[in-house]
């Protein structure tokens, strides 16, 4: 059994179709089909069902997946470790995040990092906080920029805090409340809220502060994306509760006000727990700690090496 048949397999299980494969392997169709053949000889059973439409795995193909999956993930690590010997990093690094970072400036810290290790190539996927840590732990993604709460996965991860900020109320540049310094949350009984998504952890937050305030949100929008959320507040559909930065290029459609009391987002970065990060995400890491070496901390602009 050969990486080079492992990874076909591997190609073909995740597109469901030997065209497709073939084209991200660069194979003809016909050299593909002749490796999985190969691979399934040696292997004593048919790894796919193949119909004129679609490619589903045998409860074979299914068992050997993870492991093909693991074994190539491990083969491109072995190559990558050789040479960060030597001084250079190189592989693919794929990166997670919530969709609004208060804290870190991503795209600056990518471009940073980019520069100092240009053989690596980059990867960012957005997601919810669950999906996030559970494809860290899997190894789909090496590391994710998330808030908290992280769930009942938590004590599987490797949690390094990116410090907190408050949230804000966001409102229309009209609304009376614009006017105000700070909001008591208690006085927002009778407000309409748009809401991010249900499923999001910053979602848990608010609803945990305002149900220890006792208040009842009347809830008439919920949206996917943040800059949706803005909009729809900025034309006076509801108020909301968001990070500063997600506000910060609506600055002349929406006002925003501290709360009392005030919500917390504390940001972290989170590896998985029961292995060691790979040489390209310890590199990310490290830009991420402060000249001081007291562990992480914000990077706010770009590094103009």
């Amino acid at each position: 059994m050969e990486l080079r048949q492992l990874s076909h397999f591997v190609a073909v299980a995740e597109h469901r179709h030997f065209t497709r494969a073939a084209g991200q392997l660069h194979l003809t169709q016909s050299s593909l089909s002749a490796s999985i053949r190969s691979l399934e000889r040696e292997l004593g059973g048919e790894l796919f069902v193949r119909s004129t439409r679609r490619v589903e795995l045998t409860e074979a193909g299914r068992a050997l997946l993870p492991s093909a999956q693991r074994a190539l993930a491990a083969a491109e690590q072995g190559r990558d470790a050789v040479a960060g010997v030597h001084g250079v990093l190189r592989g693919r690094l794929t990166i997670g995040a919530i969709q609004t970072l208060g804290l870190v400036n991503l795209p600056a810290l990518l471009a940073r990092y980019h520069r100092r290790h240009p053989g690596v190539s980059l990867r960012l996927r957005h997601s919810n906080v669950r999906s996030l840590v559970h494809e860290t732990l899997a190894g789909k993604v090496d590391l994710a920029f998330v808030d908290r709460p992280l769930g009942d996965q938590e004590d599987r991860v490797r949690a390094h805090s990116l410090g907190a900020e408050n949230l804000v109320l966001a409102v229309a540049a009209d609304d009376p409340l614009a006017r105000r310094g700070r909001v008591r949350l208690a006085e927002l009984a009778d407000r309409d809220f748009v809401e991010y998504r249900a499923d999001s952890a910053l979602r848990a937050s608010i609803d945990a502060v305002c149900r220890d305030a006792n208040l009842r949100r009347h809830i008439c929008c919920e949206v996917d994306t943040m800059p949706v959320l803005v909009d729809l507040v900025a034309h006076g559909l509801g108020v909301a509760l968001l990070p500063p930065i997600a506000v910060r290029n609506a600055a002349d459609r929406v006002a925003t006000l501290p709360t009392d009391p005030a919500i917390h987002q504390e940001l972290l970065v989170v590896t998985a727990g029961n292995r060691e990060p790979s040489q390209a995400a310890t590199a990310l890491l490290d830009l991420l700690k402060d000249r001081s070496g007291r562990g992480p901390a914000p990077v706010v602009a770009p590094d103009r090496e």
